[in-house]
């Protein structure tokens, strides 16, 4: 199969060195590299060579050597392949703890962003005296606690004396806060030995050690350290059993504690408690406040008291949140839009019509629901006359934008992103980067037209940012399936940006992102759909369609809990809604999707709806109700779940 001629017309590759490359992208996409391998010599000289190096390499990373890595680097010192290769070579090498060719790789580039290579780099002794790196302590508080790089570099540290005490335990409050305990006990041996043997036997029960142990004599210990133990067996009985700490602090066995330290541990079960859509997750929050009005949580724990005093209806507590956030929180839409809609609901009408008034716009989730709030429609700016400036054959000639576009027909998706951003970091302004969209639209690369869009104003031709490719295909799945078009439109932006044929990291395929096992669930539910072939695109957006409006069915025609069925799978959804039965009424489906436990999938609902609204009022020529999208009805009916989701969840 030969690639496109809009592709390869006026390039140097043959009809035969099309073959090979697309043998050589087929084999990567199965991690075998004899393909690619083998076409090297013959495609080494092209635009595409440094991709076809690459995935003659990547497959056998494990057992990759410098020298093979070298002699890559030597025919292709630069672009995004290399520099991909270069950082996987890297982490390779530092899982290895091959610290010689480590230094050698790491001074031959720029500074890896990776924070795992920052850490790699710093534990290298023969780079602590060549290259300005960063302190241990610093990289280890930015890491991930479960960053293996990063925590061997602690490790290190601490038995240098680089690292203090102090900020060890600092630190482990950080894990345990997190839920990282088993991350916590690879640092015991650098605590005192008293701390060392009572670590384990905390995290075993933190509730018992808590009993047994609240007195520092009875801890064994010296005082100062009994107190650390003390407050971490705290914070780990928040995290795992909020209601029980919360008694607890409220007890005998909690009066004794500083104020500081009873508002964390309120905090943090309040934290715990609202992430399992407990029902009383508010009330701790607002007796956490109570504790120590002067203790500031961080913002991600203020996020959760914004959700749970929505669910709560508890309009003080959503104001007292928001003022307590730090400023760069503060500016993001969302929770100016939920502080507004808390002083609405108490009778400040002027304030928070100033609020919905300043974001109030079309293009996302808080700007589109402050419309509605406003009593406005959702009305589209008329597009640009003028189409974007025709791409220039400087442009179309690039080999970034070449490479990009040929990776998007190879059907190796996020691999043509990568190269799209190099294309789109080396144009100057909007025009030019519409200009690159539009040439990407012409090669039907609809993925990259999409992205491209994110980088400019809306005040051009927006168009660009809501294609509607295959709209037969998708008419047509919608109306089989009884689905507004605009919503299935919606939900494949998001899932797939119009790519026929990706598949994610987890397995699901095609345009819906349908996984497997569930396109072979609802196959068996409905015989018509014997036939279709969930890797082709009418077969994915029938069977896709076909699902979505089973969930949309059993979640009684609600949107915002189909979106998230569809994301989540239905089983998860119904968990959420016997924990916590939100209000029906337009404001319930929106506070309902602020409160999905899953950042993903509540991203995901936010963006989905966002989206069928606007595609709503492309397809049918006249402005959306927006308040209808995010409706819920009395009754949402709780039955068992019978399907896996599109994308499997924790």
């Amino acid at each position: 199969m030969l690639l496109p001629a809009l592709v390869t017309a006026g390039t140097e590759l043959t009809a035969a060195q099309q073959q090979l490359l697309r043998q050589a992208a087929e084999g990567f996409a199965n991690k075998d590299y004899l393909p690619a391998a083998s076409a090297l010599p013959d495609l080494a000289q092209t635009y595409m060579g440094s991709w076809v190096g690459y995935w003659a390499l990547q497959p056998r990373l494990s057992t990759l050597t410098q020298s093979q890595y070298e002699a890559y680097i030597h025919q292709f010192p630069s672009g995004v392949a290399p520099e991909l290769l270069r950082r996987q070579w890297l982490l390779q090498l530092g899982k290895r703890q091959d610290w010689a060719d480590f230094a050698k790789v790491y001074r031959q580039g720029p500074t890896p962003r990776l924070i795992s290579l920052r850490c790699y780099a710093a534990s290298d002794p023969l780079l602590s005296s060549a290259v300005d790196l960063e302190p241990p302590l610093l990289l280890w508080r930015a890491a991930s606690p479960s960053d293996r790089a990063c925590n061997g570099l602690a490790k290190t540290a601490l038995a240098a004396g680089q690292i203090p005490q102090s900020a060890l335990w600092q630190q482990l409050q950080r894990f345990f806060r997190e839920g990282f305990f088993q991350q916590a006990l690879q640092f015991a041996p650098f605590l005192p030995p008293s701390a060392a043997r009572n670590l384990p036997k905390l995290i075993q029960d933190p509730g018992a050690w808590i009993v047994t142990r609240t007195a520092p004599e009875a801890a064994g210990t010296e005082p100062a350290v009994a107190r650390q133990l003390i407050t971490l067996a705290w914070l780990q009985l928040a995290y795992q059993q909020p209601e029980r700490a919360v008694a607890w602090i409220s007890s005998s066995r909690g009066q004794g504690l500083p104020a500081a330290l009873r508002a964390e541990i309120l905090y943090e079960a309040a934290w715990s408690g609202a992430r399992q859509l407990h029902l009383e997750a508010a009330t701790w929050y607002a007796e956490a406040y109570r504790s120590d009005p002067d203790y500031r949580p961080s913002d991600e724990v203020l996020a959760w008291m914004i959700r749970a005093a929505l669910r709560a209806r508890d309009w003080p507590l959503v104001e007292r949140a928001y003022a307590r956030m730090s400023t760069a929180q503060r500016k993001r839409g969302e929770w100016q839009f939920w502080n507004a809609f808390a002083q609405w609901q108490q009778g400040r009408v002027d304030a928070a019509r100033a609020t919905f008034a300043r974001l109030a716009w079309p293009w996302d989730y808080a700007g589109q629901l402050s419309l509605a709030a406003l009593g406005r429609p959702l009305r589209l700016p008329e597009p640009s006359a003028d189409p974007a400036p025709k791409a220039t054959p400087a442009l179309t000639s690039r080999g970034d934008f070449r490479r990009a576009i040929t990776l998007y027909q190879l059907g190796l998706y996020f691999d043509a992103l990568a190269e799209w951003q190099h294309v789109l970091d080396g144009l100057s302004d909007a025009n030019a980067i519409r200009s690159a969209a539009a040439a990407a639209a012409d090669r039907q690369a609809w993925l990259l037209v999409i992205n491209a869009s994110t980088r400019v104003p809306k005040d051009g031709d927006w168009r660009q940012g809501y294609v509607l490719p295959f709209p037969r295909a998708i008419l047509a799945a919608a109306q089989d399936h009884a689905l507004d078009p605009a919503f299935v439109a919606g939900l494949i932006r998001q899932e797939s940006g119009f790519a026929p044929g990706i598949a994610s990291s987890a397995g699901a395929q095609g345009l819906m992102q349908v996984m497997p096992a569930t396109a072979a669930w609802i196959k068996g539910r409905d015989p018509t759909l014997a036939g279709a072939d969930l890797h082709s695109n009418s077969g994915n957006l029938d069977i896709g369609s076909a699902y979505l409006a089973h969930v949309l069915h059993r979640f009684q025609g609600a949107l915002p809990l189909a979106a998230a069925a569809y994301n989540a799978g239905p089983g998860a959804v119904q968990r959420w809604l016997q924990r916590w039965s939100p209000e029906p009424g337009p404001w319930g489906g929106a506070i309902f999707a602020a409160n999905i436990p899953y950042q993903q999938t509540r991203d995901y609902v936010q963006a989905v709806l966002s989206n069928a609204a606007i595609y709503s009022a492309l397809l049918q020529g006249k402005e959306p109700d927006i308040l209808s999208l995010w409706q819920l009805q009395p009754d949402l009916g709780l039955e068992p779940a019978a399907a896996t989701a599109t994308t499997p969840r924790p």
